[in-house]
């Protein structure tokens, strides 16, 4: 049978969906707390038909797909640098999500170059870091190990962390700042289980300044930041929010401490300067949501804000969110795999993205809970995201840009354009019609 045939055939098949397309743009033009987003009616005609086209192609295409599959899971590294004389001492906390439940770095390889800039072709070092169970630890989900590396003659220098999985092809370029070891602040923020790699700890980690015998002087700010607007939204980028000082109180280093008072704080211990610690106290249980009012806050990147208000109003609030995801998914057992997949995307974004707001509020966090884990690279200052959709005929690559933050070394936002308009209206179809994949 003919190309034309075939695609005739697909057409007619295809054509209820129109409807639906028609329906799902008017109710994204209803979401007003999540952008106020106002499309024209031509506009939306070509989202449909973007839209539709694509699935289409994807469906009778031949030609052969020479991309890797998708990565599947997703994996974080974060790192610290500490300055030892003439030795750096480098701290790893790796996190991946098929390997949540694995006690050893199961099919994962790292190695490293130093060089003088990311972008530059000259090597100082390089080498490769041996995973041997003396050096590696495992506490909840995350792998701890620590090396030790000579301080480069050349300075400032830049360590760029390559980390292979084997299993599933991801390959995760790390570039970590070396020269932030000589321009170190007097003290650093620990716990009792060890370094605190992320930007937030917990109600009841234990805690303790360490350094120099000076005082430590913490502001806290309350933490009710917005979420991300959508990948394709250019206007109201630039809302401020009311950021100010709840309380401020001092503390002797190398004491420990407890902050109850869940917030974004930030430490010092010279307040002539900008130079500080910057760091959140969340749930005990966090990156995990157990709080119900969390669960259905997070949903506001495939909901609409009646459907959010209508579950939150509920004199049962569980059983009306639990109907929600039903309706969605069309059936309890898919229902379950996909609250499932949901929630491991906004558990993972808050571990591993994770500012001054919460990890599934930023840029990234959003990304990551469409669709799922990308393939990555580095660029000067950028991340650059790459999926491939549509069983790899799609390529679409989201590209975020590091930006100078106090409270944060993490803090990137996404270069946002209106032609990712199609696919996001395609993965927010996926997900309210059970339809995304694990």
């Amino acid at each position: 049978m003919c190309k034309v045939c075939i695609s005739l055939m697909i057409l007619l098949f295809f054509l209820p969906l129109i409807k639906f397309y028609v329906l799902f743009v008017i109710w994204e033009m209803k979401r007003i707390c999540f952008g106020k987003l106002i499309f024209t009616l031509k506009s939306m005609k070509k989202i449909i038909y973007i839209a539709l086209l694509a699935t289409l192609y994807g469906c009778f295409s031949s030609k052969p797909s020479t991309v890797s599959s998708q990565g599947q899971t997703g994996i974080n590294c974060n790192a610290k640098v500490v300055n030892k004389g003439a030795l750096l001492e480098i701290f790893l906390e790796l996190d991946v999500e098929r390997l949540y439940a694995a006690t050893t770095l199961q099919g994962i390889k790292l190695s490293y170059q130093v060089k003088p800039t990311f972008e530059s072709s000259q090597i100082i070092k390089e080498d490769s870091i041996a995973l041997n169970t003396n050096r590696l630890q495992k506490n909840g989900n995350s792998f701890y190990l620590s090396f030790g590396l000579l301080r480069p003659q050349i300075m400032p220098a830049v360590m760029i962390l390559k980390i292979q999985d084997i299993q599933t092809k991801q390959l995760i370029f790390k570039e970590i700042n070396l020269a932030k070891a000589e321009a170190s602040l007097p003290f650093v923020l620990s716990k009792t289980q060890g370094q605190v790699y992320d930007n937030f700890v917990s109600k009841q980690d234990t805690l303790r300044f360490e350094g120099d015998d000076v005082p430590i002087y913490i502001y806290r700010i309350k933490q009710n930041f917005f979420p991300a607007l959508p990948p394709m939204q250019l206007n109201n980028l630039s809302v401020n929010q009311n950021v100010a000082v709840d309380s401020f109180f001092s503390l002797p280093a190398n004491t420990n401490f407890v902050l109850k008072t869940k917030g974004l704080y930030f430490a010092q211990s010279d307040t002539s300067n900008s130079k500080g610690i910057g760091f959140s106290v969340m749930e005990n249980l966090y990156p995990k949501f157990a709080k119900i009012e969390n669960l259905i806050e997070a949903l506001i990147y495939i909901s609409t804000p009646e459907e959010q208000n209508q579950i939150s109003g509920s004199a049962n609030k569980k059983n009306a969110l639990d109907g929600y995801w039903l309706k969605l998914a069309g059936n309890e057992e898919n229902a379950r795999r996909v609250i499932k997949l949901y929630y491991q995307r906004v558990e993972y974004a808050n571990r591993a993205y994770t500012t001054y707001k919460e990890g599934w509020k930023t840029d990234m966090g959003m990304v990551y809970i469409a669709f799922g884990a990308p393939q990555i690279s580095a660029q000067g200052n950028q991340q650059l995201w790459t999926y491939y959709l549509n069983a790899g005929n799609v390529k679409v690559t989201f590209a975020f840009v590091q930006k100078k933050n106090q409270f944060s070394e993490k803090h990137y936002e996404l270069i946002r354009k209106s032609d990712y308009a199609a696919i996001w209206y395609e993965a927010v179809e996926k997900w309210r019609m059970g339809l995304v994949a694990n």
